[in-house]
């Protein structure tokens, strides 16, 4: 949700962050912030075995939702 690139790339390397990230410079109106109605940060997707998004507010009842993924039968 940056609009600065370098002001993103000196937070990562600052805070020695790895993994990649998703930069369009649109700030609050990027692609997968609209697509996934993200509002606010951080905000909590759970992934299924698969790598398809299961769950977009995974903050609630976290547990429940988990162990409901790990039962599930995956193709």
């Amino acid at each position: 949700f940056d609009k600065s690139r370098a002001a993103l790339d000196a937070f990562l390397k600052n805070r020695r962050i790895p993994w990649p990230q998703y930069f369009d410079g649109l700030g609050w109106q990027n692609k997968i912030g609209e697509q996934y109605a993200i509002q606010s940060i951080p905000t909590m997707w759970l992934i299924d075995k698969s790598g398809n998004v299961a769950d977009t507010n995974a903050r609630e009842n976290l547990e429940q939702k988990v162990a409901r993924l790990l039962q599930a039968k995956q193709p």
